[in-house]
């Protein structure tokens, strides 16, 4: 993360827009534009990417109120045709000299190789649904006369509220080395519990989720932590249905 960091510093002066790709699960703990000083002041469009795996009203009213000051768009990386909008919008933005210089920012794994491989229309990123893939910033063709640099994920250096930790570490935000997915799985399930989901609260508990797949040891006991990692995996993939972490502020 620092060595991104140290790249975008060195290159802020040839920035002309930021493109920031969030998760739309965890639009505010996946936005971290804002760490980097350099940058804060350049034109910014905002990227809530995998709304496929988000709650539908929650992105919208999240897309309502980032709008009030930034372009913002709901998209699926994986998908090309959900970027259709913002590529349009990358197309537009104002240039100060022949080359626009478009620096993609985020979290660890929001999909930011995923969106610049859809932008690009074509494999250009390596693009891996786990954290840390993207190693060294770098520059990338959109096409003529606009460039992508292509950046590690960053985080803050201290992330702020046990929530965002869990959170972030559900979404797929943090290396597996940061976090007990136990310790997740449960937060995650009395989330769910409390926002009144009761049906859906049923399907995080670690035991029936690992007796239903035969992940037991010998005698029969629940292999717990494999369950528990197993249980993240379908979450993430949208299997155990879609939700949103946080709700905006709208004032």
């Amino acid at each position: 993360m620092a060595a991104g960091m140290r790249a975008l510093d060195e290159l802020a002066g040839l920035i002309d827009l930021v493109l920031e790709v969030r998760d739309a699960r965890v639009p505010a703990a996946t936005a971290v534009a804002g760490l980097h000083a350099k940058l804060r002041a350049k034109q910014r469009i905002i990227v809530l990417n995998r709304e496929d795996l988000a709650d539908p009203p929650l992105t919208r009213r999240w897309l309502h109120a980032l709008r009030a000051q930034h372009q913002a768009f709901a998209t699926i990386g994986t998908r090309a045709a959900s970027l259709a909008a913002l590529r349009a919008a990358v197309l537009r933005a104002p240039r100060r000299r022949a080359t626009l210089h478009v620096a993609v920012v985020g979290a660890p794994n929001t999909g930011k190789s995923s969106v610049i491989n859809a932008l690009s229309r074509r494999k250009r990123a390596l693009a891996q649904d786990r954290a840390g893939v993207t190693r060294h910033a770098r520059w990338l063709s959109l096409g003529p006369g606009i460039e992508l640099l292509d950046t590690p994920g960053v985080l803050p250096p201290k992330i702020v509220g046990v929530d965002a930790a869990w959170q972030l570490a559900a979404t797929g935000c943090l290396p597996e080395t940061a976090y007990d997915p136990e310790e997740v799985v449960e937060r995650l399930a009395a989330w769910v519990a409390a926002g009144g989901h009761a049906r859906s609260a049923a399907r995080f508990d670690v035991e029936e989720f690992a007796r239903a797949r035969g992940m037991l040891r010998k005698g029969g006991e629940v292999e717990r932590a494999g369950a528990a990692r197993t249980l993240l995996t379908e979450f993430r993939s949208g299997a155990l249905g879609r939700f949103t972490f946080e709700t905006p502020r709208e004032d």
